[in-house]
């Protein structure tokens, strides 16, 4: 489902989280499986942000993000270039890729974290984080 604004953070101190839900459909007549990198613009927030993608979060905020859940993706937001976030954009089945059925979805679980021990050339700043989603057609394309 395209969106612009997964998470949106207002000014955080160390310590602070921010948690918002993302919802993958295919709205096709095929299973497919997907897989998702991200890109970050270059400077000193995104290099200090965690972020952590679940599936099967009950309750996506940040009250009850924890609580239940698989994690498909922890690590820095901000890593150099395009990170591989699920699975992997070459064709065919790779490890991590995700898969969903004909009318089905599933709701990804996004929690950034500006850690505890975050330095002070963070302050002030904004950061960009784009998603991509690739997807293909699993039937007759191993």
């Amino acid at each position: 489902t395209p969106a612009t604004a997964v998470v949106t953070m207002p000014a955080m101190a160390p310590g602070d989280q921010v948690t918002a839900p993302l919802t993958v459909d295919n709205s096709g007549s095929l299973d497919f499986r997907y897989a998702m990198t991200s890109t970050t613009t270059e400077d000193a927030l995104a290099t200090q942000l965690v972020m952590t993608v679940k599936s099967g979060v009950s309750v996506c905020d940040d009250a009850n993000w924890a609580a239940a859940g698989t994690t498909i993706f922890s690590g820095v937001l901000g890593s150099t270039g395009t990170t591989a976030v699920i699975g992997s954009n070459v064709q065919g089945a790779q490890p991590g890729d995700r898969t969903l059925a004909p009318g089905g979805s599933e709701v990804l679980c996004f929690n950034v974290t500006l850690p505890l021990a975050a330095t002070n050339t963070s302050q002030g700043l904004s950061t960009t984080a784009t998603f991509t989603f690739d997807a293909e057609q699993t039937a007759n394309n191993p």
